[in-house]
């Protein structure tokens, strides 16, 4: 659904998601013969569905021979990978997606060190340091060990930040980098190589100790370009000797690479209010002015009257407009009595806390992507981005991120963060101004400042301008909802300017 109304998406049923997910973490042995999935309250928690959308899943894996379930037990992963000499099913499936699992790791190092840095910044050095001390316990044992620790204790100190979107990118981008394949072959010299290049996990631990988040970054950096630089020659290695054996290099498959932001969100209401939202917020539809006929508005989107009826009761919660029964729904900016009461419904606080995350991910990992795409940004494009920034009711800072996001050479990257901008509907952040979008505020005036850096070939000034509009934004509404009543938002603090 664009910025403007339209159809809605049509997306991938949550169900099928769940299910592909999973599936991916059993075929890739990211969940190996023998372990247990989680329970079925962990997966409603960390996929946010329902109890029946987790036992459909579960029967279609074990219809599949995937799983084994049994009443009151924990499903077991019992699929036994493919047996073959020198295990050339799986060296083929890598190999088809050598380009693809070569951009995970390189996406990995541009994201994860920041958003290890960053949790650490927020949980403190000694709550850091109590998440990590397994690393140091297991700091000698075999590399698989060595790893599964190391695992979970970085999947705890990224929940530390109360973030609800790092552990979600930490965690596909782990599934789709095949690490259980890449443990088999350590003995590999290029990995080898790679491991010795970073030491092990405790080296991570020992930068936390030092309390210096530079050097922090550096050592993730460090550690993810050595894994980065081992694995892909260790691809290049096997292709050779594909060649060499008269098989050929199997044909690259189309990358496949998913991450969905929005789980349990992407109902058509939601998506329908996130677009009225984004038209009030920037002065499409003024306070006080009446929106479209439902019929009307559902002609546009292209769904039932029912749906759009329960978009319009979002809105009336939140407060963005009040429905009567003749009239019809009417713009009232900003009705904060509504607002105080819908961010006691459980859902909204959580859409708004996710908005918030978003907007704090956004101030951390877009000044790495504003240095990778910098290059490709073309005297011609500047050009469009002007004239599309000037439009009326354009959001500069959404113009300006998207072309961002266009001209990365990385997709996984690319994916992540089109995802995150998705749910950033920047009409709630422009209903804080009576003039809406337009109107003179710090927002758009530090994000044309962003882009004349851009124009006068400034990379590093354009990416730290870039990651401070998401930084005020963040400030402005997470401000808001805290004297609105939602005293969870203050945990999402404003990442420190590096």
């Amino acid at each position: 659904m664009g910025k403007r109304g339209g159809r809605v998406e049509d997306k991938q049923t949550l169900s099928e998601y769940v299910y592909g997910n999973l599936r991916e973490q059993i075929l890739t042995g990211y969940l190996r013969r023998g372990e247990p999935l989680p329970s079925l309250s962990q997966l409603c928690e960390t996929y946010h569905v329902g109890i029946r959308t987790a036992r459909d899943v579960l029967r279609r894996l074990s219809q599949e021979d995937l799983i084994r379930t049994e009443e009151r037990k924990p499903s077991v992963v019992i699929y036994r990978r493919p047996e073959e000499e020198g295990n050339q099913v799986e060296i083929s499936a890598v190999l088809a997606r050598r380009v693809e699992i070569g951009e995970i790791y390189e996406t990995m190092g541009h994201i994860m060190p920041e958003l290890f840095a960053f949790s650490v910044q927020v949980c403190g050095r000694e709550a850091a340091l109590e998440y990590l001390k397994g690393m140091k316990k297991d700091g000698r044992s075999a590399l698989e060990v060595r790893w599964k620790t190391a695992s979970t204790a970085l999947h705890r100190l990224l929940d530390a930040s109360c973030n609800l979107l790092f552990r979600d990118v930490f965690s596909s981008l782990k599934i789709c980098a095949r690490v259980p394949f890449f443990l088999e072959c350590s003995e590999a010299a290029s990995l080898s190589r790679a491991y010795r290049d970073y030491g092990n996990p405790v080296w991570i631990a020992e930068a936390v100790e030092t309390g210096n988040p530079e050097e922090i970054r550096r050592r993730f950096r460090t550690m993810y370009r050595a894994l980065a630089d081992g694995v892909e020659e260790y691809l290049a290695s096997l292709a050779a000797m594909a060649d060499g054996t008269g098989c050929g290099t199997p044909e690259e498959e189309k990358r496949c690479f998913s991450w969905n932001a929005k789980l349990g969100r992407d109902h058509y209401y939601l998506q329908i209010a996130r677009s009225l939202i984004d038209r009030i917020g920037t002065g499409f539809y003024r306070d006080g002015s009446f929106l479209p006929s439902e019929a009307a508005l559902a002609a546009e989107y292209g769904v039932s009257v029912s749906t759009i009826r329960k978009a319009l009761a979002m809105l009336n919660r939140l407060g963005f407009c009040r429905t009567y029964n003749v009239k019809g729904t009417q713009v009232t900016l900003f009705n904060d009595e509504a607002t105080f009461y819908a961010l006691k419904n459980r859902v909204h606080k959580r859409e708004t806390l996710l908005y918030l995350s978003g907007l704090q991910f956004m101030t951390l990992a877009a000044g790495p992507a504003a240095k990778l795409a910098f290059s490709g940004i073309s005297g011609t494009e500047l050009l469009r981005l002007k004239e599309k920034m000037e439009q009326p009711l354009s959001i500069p800072l959404d113009v300006l991120i998207r072309c961002v996001i266009r001209y990365l050479p990385l997709e996984p990257y690319r994916v992540i963060l089109q995802e995150v901008s998705d749910i950033l509907h920047w009409g709630y952040y422009y209903s804080f101004y009576e003039g809406g979008a337009r109107s003179a505020n710090e927002l758009n005036n530090r994000t044309l400042n962003a882009f004349a850096l851009l124009e006068e070939g400034r990379r590093d000034a354009f990416a730290g301008e870039l990651c401070g509009c998401f930084g005020h934004a963040l400030e402005m509404v997470r401000d808001a909802m805290v004297e609105f009543g939602l005293l969870e938002a203050a945990n999402l603090v404003t990442p420190k300017p590096q």
